[in-house]
């Protein structure tokens, strides 16, 4: 049978956890696959990890020089043979019957280019217990309310669509493919360049396990939020630009306010008070006109 879908897995170093990652595509049901793991010019053996799974459904290609997220997945766009592509991390896992949902979800949305689907965190044991999993089921649910504003949430709060990433090829192709300029942060920046054209769709399903591993100190994970949000800032004025002034349907004013609330969310509570006041005194928003406007 012919895959009905790739699997995209970049990789880098990631010798730990990828056996696991491949184990969870592969036990997957109900729909016909191919896994195209890019080794980035790991030294920690991660290519070697992956070439023990004797399936034929997995290809393992290296770089023997580091080129970036961007230009992993631009290669495995190039020698997959399907019309879907879903992107799952080398340290993640897939839950049953993830794949085939993703795919009928696109199937049954032919304006869409992207689907994306609920998870939950993977400590870094690999063991979620029950509770945990309940948890982020109640988080979940009182933050992605459907139907869910995509677009807004792009812009405000970042990466809504990031688990399971499940693109149309064809789609991805048409915008150019990834930009392989970027260090980090492609992901995002393609789903700005899909949701300008197409619509993204959510599966209200828990698909997906996200292993978190440690950061260091919150103030590190502060300053990425931070870092984070300041690409969003770039890319939203890039595009502004090429786009006449309006971005994913928004004017300037609002992409602008949607940014500076999501900056409000990544500082410090006084902080983020204070800025929450200046956005509303400098651009209306928190008026009930501004919350109409921007949903």
């Amino acid at each position: 049978m012919s895959a009905e879908v790739t699997v995209a897995m970049p990789a880098r170093n990631v010798a730990p956890w990828i056996g696991a990652a491949l184990d969870s595509v592969l036990a997957q049901e109900g729909i016909a696959l191919e896994v195209i793991v890019v080794d980035d010019a790991s030294d920690d053996g991660t290519g070697d990890v992956a070439r023990q799974h004797a399936d034929a459904r997995v290809r393992v290609l290296r770089h023997d020089v580091r080129a970036g997220i961007g230009a992993c997945h631009n290669r495995i766009l190039r020698e997959a043979t399907t019309a879907f592509v879903a992107h799952v991390d080398a340290d993640d896992l897939l839950l049953p019957g993830a794949l085939a949902r993703q795919v009928q979800a696109l199937r049954e949305a032919p304006r869409a280019a992207q689907a994306y689907c609920d998870f939950h965190v993977l400590p870094p044991t690999g063991v979620a217990d029950d509770a945990t999993i309940a948890r982020w089921r109640r988080e979940l649910a009182r933050a992605r309310r459907p139907p869910i504003p995509v677009r807004r949430h792009l812009l405000q709060h970042g990466m809504v669509v990031n688990h399971l990433r499940t693109y149309r090829r064809e789609a991805v192709l048409a915008v150019g493919g990834f930009d392989e300029a970027m260090p980090w942060g492609v992901d995002y920046d393609m789903a700005l360049r899909l949701a300008e054209r197409w619509d993204v769709v959510h599966v209200p399903e828990m698909l997906y396990a996200k292993r978190v591993l440690p950061t260091g100190a919150s103030e590190s994970v502060r300053w990425k939020a931070l870092r984070f949000w300041a690409l969003r800032w770039r890319l939203a004025r890039r595009y502004l630009q090429a786009n006449g002034g309006r971005l994913l349907g928004y004017p300037a004013l609002v992409v602008h306010a949607l940014l500076l609330a999501g900056l409000a969310s990544s500082l410090p509570a006084s902080a983020a008070e204070a800025a929450s006041r200046w956005r509303q005194a400098r651009h209306g928003v928190g008026t009930s006109s501004s919350r109409r406007t921007a949903s």
